[in-house]
């Protein structure tokens, strides 16, 4: 029966419309920027090594060798003596630098992205309905206070 007393005491409150009022508050929006924060520039430079390679050559050689009692021996157009030696090379190895290029190191190159959490504190404002009752002469006073100026937060009175 309590309850029904009390849903009849509203019906016969009568409300009358006086304003509204809007509490405000600030909140944290996260725009975020790339910046560029180094230029890199990766390229191939070639260098220059001299190396020394020791290689054996073959030769040919034909040998004449004159002996005491035989008869003359003549190589390009000169008489060789008894018991002379002449050399005359056949054929004889020569050298020839031919160079090949070999794949000796695989440098991969990649770009990466990271996402690093970072936390950034941030002072946010906030408006809340605050009640100043007068010194018992009238009815209390309803008002809104900002935080500051910077909040772009307004006054109002209701009362």
């Amino acid at each position: 029966m309590a309850s029904s007393f009390l849903m009849d005491r509203e019906s016969d409150m009568r409300r009358v419309p006086n304003g509204t009022l809007e509490l405000r508050e600030e909140r944290a929006v996260i725009e975020k920027q790339r910046v560029v924060a180094g230029h890199v520039t990766v390229r191939r430079e070639r260098r220059v090594r001299v190396e020394h390679v020791q290689i054996e050559l073959a030769e040919e050689v034909l040998v004449i060798e004159t002996m005491s009692g035989t008869g003359r021996v003549t190589v390009n157009g000169v008489s060789l003596e008894p018991g002379a030696v002449q050399e005359v090379i056949l054929s004889q190895e020569q050298a020839q630098v031919v160079k090949q290029v070999y794949v000796v190191e695989d440098v991969e190159i990649t770009k990466a992205a990271q996402v690093v959490l970072h936390t950034v504190p941030v002072e946010l404002a906030y408006e809340e309905l605050v009640l100043d009752e007068q010194d018992g002469n009238g009815p209390p006073t309803a008002t809104i206070s900002p935080p500051d100026e910077e909040s772009g937060g307004s006054t109002g009175e209701k009362s």
